[in-house]
């Protein structure tokens, strides 16, 4: 019985090693891969981090360039460009009566 479990074993042993060969070359393969995209991944992370630090600080420029030239503008500043002092003002809403009067002029007008 024993001697014959031993034939199976030396009739299977080329192709059950061959086939643990295969199986670890391929977790091999797959753990480099993985090491490979979080080594990746980790620095497109870092390069973001610091993107976004420069973009932070040239928004923060902007902002404080905007806020000295808001500070310049003035209506003597509009005068020196060309705009003029309306004399009427008309101002503009949207109240519920206007939209009601505005939906029905369109309604006839169709």
């Amino acid at each position: 019985m024993v001697n014959s479990m031993f034939e199976q074993f030396r009739e299977y042993d080329r192709r059950i090693f061959w086939t643990l060969a295969v199986v670890g070359a391929c977790a091999l393969l797959f753990y480099v891969y993985f090491v490979s995209v979080a080594v990746v991944s980790v620095i497109s992370r870092k390069d973001a981090e610091s993107e976004l630090g420069r973009l932070t600080a040239q928004v923060a420029t902007l902002e404080s360039t905007y806020a000295v030239l808001d500070r310049g503008i003035d209506l003597e500043l509009a005068h020196t460009n060309g705009f003029v002092d309306v004399s009427v003002p008309r101002y503009i809403s949207t109240t519920d009566q206007e939209l009601a009067h505005t939906a029905s002029a369109e309604m006839v007008s169709d």
